[in-house]
């Protein structure tokens, strides 16, 4: 397969990606963050642990189409003034956005820079199976794992609520909601991005025909998506109530994730290098002499998924995640060709685990700029039920990965 063909084939895929930041930086210009948080407070209907369940959600829906670390910029602003109205709850608060954008970003193919660097690795690694992933079936595996998880968190999260603070203002409750026209065509363009990205998997699903004219059909949907955020057109809102386009270029260009970018480059260097030195079998054969020692059969088996989900969660509480997740790659590609399976279910396994992980401040962006932006979090809460969510995501992670996986990639 030449180049030029192998980048056609995936174009859509890339596409996905590159429209999927541009609708990123609309939800941002148009102040979605604060109008789904507005709706948050009033699903709470009074009640403190129904807030934090709502902004638990709020955060992880956001975080599943921008980056969850600037979804938790966009939600600490929210909590100041809630947290402001509220008696001691600061870390309730604050760890409910980090446990939602955290495990949201797991639940979509955009949502996470770790599942794209998962794609770079599956095509490095050549792993078969992997032109199968979608944006629609990653939604069919993903979406059912993230609502539990997220469920989940908040059980452990409602632990944290003081007794004291059991009922929320009533002033905060009945505030008046002004959705702006920008903000219903933010709304608008959400949905269009959502149908197009899910019908176009869908067809693809079952007609192999499509495969072949997918890529042409991406670029007419991407033009018409630019024209649609980059035009004065009202976007039919309201007739001749127009207030310019969602978004100009500079705006566009404000949000270039420059880290992201360069990671993705860094990518094929580190393994490159792993494989060129046999880190790779290095770590293997240290994963290995861990697996070794427990009763895990020749094909592997759950156990294999179980302490893969662990010592990736465990691993990113200390360590970058994307750190964790490439270097992880190489190791359980490794790791199931000792085994005789497919390492696919694995590697997604890593890139989702490497997102959760919920203990230290230092773990991921999200736990960092939380914990840094709002003052008096308490460590001792963060770090027990984070311990507490670790383990029990890695056992939940681990069986959903081991059952379901098979089943939509096999």
């Amino acid at each position: 397969m030449t180049s030029l063909s192998y980048i056609y084939d995936r174009l859509p895929l890339l596409l996905l990606f590159a429209t999927g930041y541009i609708l990123y930086r609309v939800i941002a210009c148009v102040g979605l963050p604060e109008y789904f948080s507005a709706k948050a407070v009033r699903f709470s209907r009074g009640r403190v642990d129904w807030l934090l369940l709502s902004l638990i959600f709020v955060s992880a829906g956001m975080s599943m189409f921008i980056p969850n670390a600037v979804t938790v910029l966009a939600m600490i602003p929210v909590i100041r003034k809630l947290d402001g109205e509220l008696k001691s709850m600061t870390t309730p608060l604050t760890l409910s956005i980090i446990y939602g954008a955290n495990i949201g970003g797991m639940g979509s193919l955009i949502g996470s820079p770790a599942n794209l660097l998962l794609l770079g690795a599956l095509d490095l690694f050549n792993v078969e199976g992997r032109g199968q992933i979608t944006f629609f079936n990653w939604f069919m595996w993903a979406l059912p794992v993230v609502v539990l998880f997220l469920l989940l968190a908040w059980i452990v999260l409602k632990v944290a609520i003081p007794k004291e603070s059991n009922r929320i203002p009533a002033k905060l409750i009945n505030k008046p909601e002004q959705v702006t026209l920008k903000q219903k065509q933010g709304i608008q363009v959400f949905g269009l991005f959502i149908f197009f990205w899910m019908a176009t998997s869908i067809i693809r699903e079952f007609s192999d025909s499509y495969i072949e004219v997918e890529p042409a059909i991406a670029i007419v949907f991407t033009i018409v998506f630019l024209f649609t955020i980059f035009s004065k057109l009202s976007f039919g809102i309201d007739e001749g109530a127009s207030e310019g386009p969602l978004m100009n270029l500079k705006s566009l260009v404000e949000g270039v994730p420059k880290r992201g970018l360069m990671i993705l480059a860094v990518l094929a260097v580190v393994i490159s290098i792993v494989m060129l030195f046999r880190i790779d079998k290095y770590g293997a054969d240290l994963f290995a002499k861990v697996l070794n020692v427990l009763p895990i059969d020749e094909q592997g088996g759950y156990l294999l998924y179980l302490v893969t989900a662990v010592v990736v969660i465990m691993l990113t509480e200390v360590l970058s995640n994307t750190v964790v997740s490439t270097a992880f790659f190489a190791v359980v590609v490794h790791t199931a060709s000792t085994y005789g399976i497919n390492p696919m279910a694995l590697m997604i396994l890593v890139s989702i685990g490497s997102t959760c992980a919920f203990m230290t401040p230092i773990a991921t962006p999200c736990n960092s700029l939380a914990f840094g932006e709002m003052r008096r979090v308490s460590l001792s809460t963060m770090l027990t039920l984070g311990m507490v969510l670790n383990m029990c995501g890695a056992v939940l992670l681990s069986v959903w990965v081991w059952l379901v996986i098979p089943y939509i990639y096999g």
